[in-house]
This record gives C-alpha cells, sequence and structure tokens, in this order.
C-alpha cells in the first residue's frame, strides 16, 4: 500500500489509513532538537517550539486555543534530541481546520518580543520544575555521561541563562536553518486517504515555503566509556541509571533489542523486576528501556532505590545480567514476549496519534515508511540464537557508563561491574 509522498522541494509526507476510526492525526515533524545545538544555543529548539503557539500574523495567543478548543481538537508539541514535533488529533469532520490552523502556526508565528519575554518565564520555570525531580535529572545525567557535553549529551531545555537572552533573531535564524522542507516530515493517521493528504498540502503547506533554508549538518555522535556521573540531592529515594552502548534507532535488529528489553526488566514478570524487587525488595522500581538516535543509541537500566540499598540492589543486578550472558532467553520467555511486543503493537495501531507519531519519526530519522504488519511479521522471526548473541554482545560492562541521583552514596556504582 502506498503511503508516502514528496513533493519537488524534498518535503515527505506519510499517510497511513486506519479502517474504521473517526478521527485523525496530523503532525509536522522537524529534524532538530538539543542533539543538535551547541553550548551558546542550547535550548533554542525547546523555545522555538514553546513560542510557535504565542500569535501570528492573524491570531492572538487566545484565539489559537480559542479556535482549536473550539473545534473539540486536542494540540500540543514536544521537543526531544533529534526532533521537534507539531501535531493536532481531531474528529474527522474537522480535521482540515485544524490542520489548517497547525499550518498557519508552524510557518506565521510572529515570535512578538512581548510575549517571548512571558514565555521565557514560563520554561525558567519548567527547567525548576526538572531540578526537583530525581527521575528527570537521572535521565540528564546518564545522557551527559554517554555522550560527553556535546551533542545529545546537552539537555533538552537548556540552561537558564541561554533561554534568558534568546531573542526574536536567534528564534529567526534558527527556522531558516533547520525548518526548512527537506528537513521536515508532514504526518497523517486515522481516517484520510492518500489523496485528500495530497490536497491539503498543496493548499496550507506547498505555497508556505519561502526563502533559502541552509543546509542541515549532522553532528558526529560518539559513546564514552566507563563513565560516572553523579548529582548528590537530598531526596528521599535515590535513581540510578545504566547505559550501555546499543542500536541506533530503527535498526535491522530492533525487534531482536525489543525482546531482550522485555525479557530482562520491560514489564513485571521480567527478570530484573522479579528478582530485584519482588523477591529481594531492593527497588521501588526496577526496569530496562532502549533508547535510539539516528546514528547510535543505548539500552539502558534505571533503579529508584533507598540509598541503603545501593550496592545489593547492583549486585542484584549484575547477577542477574550474567545469569542472562551465561544461560540465555529461555524459550518460554522468548514466546511470552513476542506476545507483548504484538500485543503492544496492536493496541497502538488503534490509535491515531500512536500510529502518526511512528510514521513521522520513522521518516524522519530514517526515512522508512511505518508498516505495523511487517513490524509483527520481524517479531515472530526472533530467535533464541538471536537474543543470545545480542546480549552477550550488549552487556559489555567494558563500555557501561553509569549516572546517581540522590543522597551521598560511597558505593563504587562502576566498581561493581567489573570489565
Amino acid at each position: 500500500m502506498d503511503r508516502l509522498l514528496t513533493y519537488e522541494n524534498g518535503l515527505r509526507v506519510v499517510v497511513y489509513n486506519i479502517p474504521g476510526v473517526r478521527s485523525v492525526s496530523s503532525g509536522f515533524w522537524v529534524g532538530v532538537g538539543s542533539g543538535l545545538e551547541n553550548a551558546e544555543n542550547n535550548g533554542i529548539s525547546h523555545f522555538t517550539e514553546h513560542m510557535m503557539f504565542k500569535g501570528t500574523d492573524r491570531l492572538t495567543p487566545f484565539d489559537i486555543a480559542n479556535q482549536f478548543e473550539s473545534l473539540g481538537a486536542n494540540v500540543n508539541a514536544f521537543t526531544s534530541k533529534e526532533c521537534t514535533c507539531y501535531y493536532v488529533k481531531s474528529v474527522d469532520e474537522y480535521h482540515e481546520n485544524c490542520f489548517s490552523l497547525l499550518s498557519e502556526i508552524f510557518f506565521r508565528s510572529t515570535f512578538d518580543p512581548a510575549e517571548l519575554d512571558k514565555e521565557r518565564k514560563v520554561i525558567v520555570e519548567e527547567i525548576n520544575m526538572v531540578e526537583d525531580s530525581p527521575e528527570d535529572i537521572c535521565y540528564d545525567e546518564i545522557a551527559a555521561a554517554t555522550y560527553g557535553a556535546n551533542g545529545l549529551g546537552r539537555t533538552i531545555l537548556g540552561p537558564i541563562d541561554n533561554v534568558m537572552r534568546f531573542t526574536k533573531s536567534n528564534v529567526d535564524d534558527f527556522i531558516s536553518q533547520f525548518y526548512g522542507p527537506k528537513n521536515i516530515v508532514v504526518a497523517f493517521a486515522g481516517n484520510i486517504t492518500l489523496s485528500c493528504a495530497d490536497r491539503l498540502i498543496k493548499k496550507y503547506v506547498l505555497p508556505e515555503f519561502k526563502g533559502n533554508y541552509k543546509k542541515t549538518e549532522l553532528p558526529a555522535d560518539r559513546f564514552n566509556a566507563r563513565v560516572y556521573s553523579e548529582k548528590i540531592k537530598p531526596f528521599e529515594q535515590s535513581n540510578i541509571a545504566l547505559a550501555f552502548p546499543s542500536l541506533p534507532f530503527g535498526d535491522k535488529d530492533f525487534t531482536v533489542q525489543a525482546a531482550l528489553n522485555v525479557a530482562v526488566g520491560g514489564g513485571m514478570s521480567s527478570r530484573l523486576f522479579q528478582s530485584v524487587r519482588e523477591q529481594q525488595g531492593l527497588a521501588y522500581s526496577v526496569y530496562t528501556a532502549p533508547n535510539g538516535y539516528r546514528n547510535i543509541g543505548t539500552l539502558n537500566i534505571f533503579l529508584n532505590i533507598s540509598e541503603t540499598n545501593t550496592l545489593r540492589s547492583l549486585e542484584a543486578v549484575k547477577k542477574e545480567l550474567d545469569a542472562f550472558k551465561r544461560g540465555g532467553i529461555t524459550e518460554e520467555e522468548l514466546n511470552r514476549t513476542k506476545v507483548q511486543l504484538k500485543s503492544a503493537l496492536v493496541f497502538a495501531g488503534e490509535s491515531v496519534q500512536s500510529v502518526m507519531s511512528s510514521c513521522g519519526k520513522l521518516m524522519l530519522l530514517k526515512n522508512e515508511v511505518y508498516d505495523v504488519d511487517e513490524r509483527i511479521a520481524l517479531i515472530d522471526g526472533v530467535t533464541k540464537k538471536q537474543v543470545d548473541e545480542f546480549a552477550a554482545r550488549v552487556f559489555d560492562y567494558s563500555g557501561l557508563n553509569a549516572a546517581y541521583v540522590g543522597k551521598k552514596t560511597d558505593t563504587d556504582i562502576l566498581g561493581v561491574f567489573a570489565k
């Protein structure tokens, strides 16, 4: 089934029709985030995303919110390390109205200096909220440990000093560099056809691209190895993150990694959850999560514990990883993980928002068309041998990085995991 439209200016559009639904989700995906920023402009991607909702040459911020809500729509945006996305979901009857409005704020936001001054205060509060969240701090610390001070190691929100000095000129220059058609994907999912999407793009999107856009240069990301980062704060619970070098986003072996992730720490029946939490009571939460980017990625382990349990919980984690490397995944575990993964895909495939997100991100980062049935077939094809070999390769302690957030600990966290 044809789901891709491409245009002369380089714009790519993905359309995923979902039979039987009465809603449509659409989104503008831009290939920029904090991973492409430098020390001087760190935070500009997120700052620009916020400002997109603060008025156009025709609409005030209240007008924008009022019109979307009058159409019963859900509209929002987010910034990540490599993507910025602006999206709307509505019933099919009002989708064109909503998409035209989303296009207007995407292309015609004015970035009024008075609105910039108000919004920067909101973002500063958002940064302060992160400083009160041990989980969020830990995510930032493990990224810094793994990727260093450049690229993917930078925070999405950026430092307060940067946020306080960003100007309209900074935002305009940033958009001229990264918001060109070759660096944008528009994704649709739900009760919409390819021909309908083509008409909307030709009416509301293509005429809006004006001027010369600069070529986007992607940084060369690299892993650190055996780097430890900590932030001592008086939280009641401590948070630990372990990062193993693994797969980039959309790698051909992503289903093998997904099976390993579920078996080791991806649910309540996983080995780490059962051993570290249920049987030994050493952690409030313990789980694994893959984190892939365009050219690089990690498989992470996260723990939420009492500081007094730091050493014992890490020793328990290492014991389970060593046992998995020795014995591999069981047939029962493999079958269970396949059912879990396929069920998750089916559930996600019934959500227009989820499908739109999968389509947009995969096309933006890998230039590939998303297909649920293809992914289910790949999951069915995963073998025990593949998972066992992948585990032996990924759980290599010589490449491990770690982060700790909480009360002072005397535990040598990396030392628990001998090279």
